[in-house]
Protein backbone atom coordinates (compact mmCIF):
# COMPACT_ATOMS: atom_id res chain seq x y z
CA UNK A 1 0.00 0.00 0.00
CA UNK A 2 2.76 2.46 0.91
CA UNK A 3 4.37 2.40 -2.92
CA UNK A 4 1.16 2.97 -4.20
CA UNK A 5 0.79 6.01 -2.01
CA UNK A 6 3.78 7.16 -2.54
CA UNK A 7 3.93 6.63 -6.06
CA UNK A 8 0.59 8.82 -6.16
CA UNK A 9 1.48 11.53 -4.44
CA UNK A 10 5.10 11.83 -6.29
CA UNK A 11 2.70 12.02 -9.37
CA UNK A 12 0.78 14.76 -7.65
CA UNK A 13 3.66 16.65 -6.48
CA UNK A 14 5.51 16.85 -10.03
CA UNK A 15 1.99 18.28 -11.54
CA UNK A 16 2.11 20.35 -9.66
CA UNK A 17 5.96 21.35 -9.36
CA UNK A 18 5.85 23.04 -12.87
CA UNK A 19 3.47 26.50 -11.99
CA UNK A 20 5.84 26.06 -8.28
CA UNK A 21 9.00 26.17 -10.76
CA UNK A 22 8.04 28.99 -12.77
CA UNK A 23 7.42 30.76 -9.57
CA UNK A 24 10.53 30.08 -7.16
CA UNK A 25 13.00 29.44 -9.83
CA UNK A 26 15.92 31.72 -10.33
CA UNK A 27 15.28 35.17 -12.90
CA UNK A 28 18.53 33.74 -15.06
CA UNK A 29 17.33 30.08 -15.31
CA UNK A 30 14.57 29.16 -18.18
CA UNK A 31 11.73 27.82 -17.11
CA UNK A 32 11.72 24.21 -18.70
CA UNK A 33 15.38 23.72 -17.38
CA UNK A 34 14.57 24.46 -14.11
CA UNK A 35 11.52 22.10 -14.45
CA UNK A 36 13.82 19.42 -15.95
CA UNK A 37 16.51 19.92 -13.01
CA UNK A 38 13.30 20.17 -10.18
CA UNK A 39 11.81 17.09 -11.33
CA UNK A 40 15.30 14.85 -12.10
CA UNK A 41 16.72 15.57 -8.71
CA UNK A 42 13.11 15.50 -6.74
CA UNK A 43 12.44 11.93 -8.62
CA UNK A 44 16.30 10.54 -7.55
CA UNK A 45 16.07 12.18 -4.32
CA UNK A 46 12.52 11.14 -3.39
CA UNK A 47 13.43 7.43 -4.85
CA UNK A 48 16.55 7.02 -3.34
CA UNK A 49 14.96 7.94 0.47
CA UNK A 50 12.05 5.64 -0.11
CA UNK A 51 14.00 2.21 -0.80
CA UNK A 52 16.67 3.25 1.80
CA UNK A 53 14.02 4.18 4.49
CA UNK A 54 11.79 1.14 3.36
CA UNK A 55 14.80 -0.94 4.07
CA UNK A 56 15.71 0.41 7.42
CA UNK A 57 12.15 -0.46 8.47
CA UNK A 58 12.25 -3.67 7.25
CA UNK A 59 15.46 -4.38 8.91
CA UNK A 60 14.19 -2.90 12.16
CA UNK A 61 10.75 -4.62 12.23
CA UNK A 62 8.86 -1.49 12.06
CA UNK A 63 7.10 -2.22 8.46
CA UNK A 64 4.12 -3.52 9.97
CA UNK A 65 3.64 -0.28 11.66
CA UNK A 66 3.45 1.40 7.58
CA UNK A 67 0.22 0.15 7.78
CA UNK A 68 -1.29 2.51 10.29
CA UNK A 69 -2.28 5.66 8.28
CA UNK A 70 0.01 8.13 10.96
CA UNK A 71 3.36 6.48 10.17
CA UNK A 72 2.37 6.13 6.29
CA UNK A 73 1.76 9.61 6.50
CA UNK A 74 5.06 10.12 8.45
CA UNK A 75 6.92 8.03 6.05
CA UNK A 76 6.21 9.63 3.37
CA UNK A 77 7.10 13.26 4.55
CA UNK A 78 10.55 11.90 5.63
CA UNK A 79 10.73 10.77 1.95
CA UNK A 80 8.96 13.46 0.44
CA UNK A 81 10.21 16.78 2.10
CA UNK A 82 13.88 16.31 2.04
CA UNK A 83 13.43 15.81 -2.06
CA UNK A 84 11.52 19.34 -1.95
CA UNK A 85 14.17 20.95 -0.31
CA UNK A 86 16.53 19.36 -2.50
CA UNK A 87 15.32 19.90 -5.69
CA UNK A 88 14.08 23.78 -4.45
CA UNK A 89 17.37 24.63 -3.29
CA UNK A 90 19.01 23.56 -7.35
CA UNK A 91 16.54 25.51 -9.05
CA UNK A 92 16.37 28.64 -6.94
CA UNK A 93 20.91 29.12 -7.64
CA UNK A 94 22.52 31.41 -9.27
CA UNK A 95 23.29 29.98 -13.14
CA UNK A 96 26.78 29.05 -13.13
CA UNK A 97 29.12 31.50 -14.93
CA UNK A 98 31.24 29.98 -17.03
CA UNK A 99 33.39 31.39 -20.19
CA UNK A 100 31.88 31.62 -23.36
CA UNK A 101 34.52 29.23 -25.98
CA UNK A 102 35.97 31.14 -28.25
Amino acid sequence: MTETLAFAIWLILLALAFPYVRRAKHPRVKTLAAFMLFVMLFSVVSTTLFFVLSWVAAAAGWASALTNVLWALLFLALIFVPAFLAARWLIKRPPLERPVPK
